[in-house]
């Protein structure tokens, strides 16, 4: 499984959109400029969001973006299907249509291995909430909660 670009921004803009729930709503250009991301590149993703259900868009010079419902109820697998379209590619799945054929068809010992890998992954994601990851202490990589409270606090 690959974590794409997209996922990882989208990501990071929820969790941002999550430090920031219950106050204004967030500039995308402020959005782009807090994770040093092309503001052109955030505009697409949150778009994706917002059809999804997960943001919601506010006009005029107070505007911006903001979740449709608390961080607790969002979770990363309805980011990833809403910038990706599906958590996990179900490998077998990319023979069903179209011109490949797969050789192993109906005799495959490792499809349940994927299946099964893809209902840990997806499980795995659909527990995951906005909240949640607001909550856990960053990692060496992870955004500093320093940078998500300047951010929530409009500074």
């Amino acid at each position: 499984m690959r974590i794409t670009s997209s996922i990882e921004y989208a990501t990071r803009l929820m969790v941002a959109l999550a430090a920031a729930h219950g106050g204004a709503p967030v500039a995308a250009e402020r959005l782009a400029e807090a994770d040093n991301v092309p503001g052109d590149y955030v505009s697409q993703i949150l778009v994706k969001l917002r059809r999804a259900g997960l943001v919601t868009s506010h006009r005029g010079s107070s505007g911006g973006y903001a979740l449709s419902r608390p961080p607790a109820e969002i979770t990363l697998a309805q980011v990833v299907r809403a910038v990706d379209g599906a958590v996990f590619e179900e490998v077998c799945g990319r023979y069903e249509t179209g011109t490949k054929d797969c050789r192993h068809q109906g005799q495959c010992a490792i499809s349940p291995v994927w299946a099964k890998l893809g209902e840990l992954v997806t499980g795995y994601f659909e527990s995951v909430t906005l909240a949640g990851i607001l909550e856990q202490k960053a990692g060496a990589c992870g955004t500093s909660p320093a940078w998500l409270e300047k951010l929530a606090s409009g500074k």
